[in-house]
């Protein structure tokens, strides 16, 4: 990664708060320790009842990186419950098959750490959802 674009996102990722949910232990560890290791807040949850109960409990969050394929509740329910909580929560969706949903942005897995953290600084820097 060019140093200049690894400073700005060192520099703008110390305030940003971001959870991720993936059942998916690999893709989870992976996401989380390459988010944190420049310098994002990173809330790791393997299933959706730890996902809700850090929506409800350990917020405020600026993103919201989800995968498309959870069991228990659906990723529609998922992003509307953490709409309820932070209404200008961006988010980011990651799946192994191509099917995109209508909204936020799409990582097809499996993919490469820096496509990751461009598209989080990229998500990031767009102007709040709902304005």
């Amino acid at each position: 990664m060019n140093p200049a674009v690894l400073h700005g996102i060192l520099k703008a990722s110390l305030m940003e708060r971001i959870l991720v949910i993936d059942d998916e232990p690999l893709v989870l560890s992976a996401v989380q320790k390459a988010l944190q290791m420049v310098g994002y807040e990173v809330v790791a949850a393997p299933d959706t009842e730890t996902c809700l109960e850090a929506l409800r409990n350990k917020g405020p969050f600026h993103l919201l990186i989800m995968d498309l394929h959870l069991p228990g509740i659906g990723w529609k329910a998922l992003l509307q419950e953490a709409r309820q909580h932070y209404p200008h929560i961006k988010v980011i969706f990651m799946s192994g098959s191509s099917t995109t949903p209508d909204e936020g942005h799409f990582l097809l897995k499996p993919f490469r750490i820096q496509e990751l953290r461009e598209l989080v600084r990229k998500t990031l820097d767009e102007p709040p959802v709902g304005n």
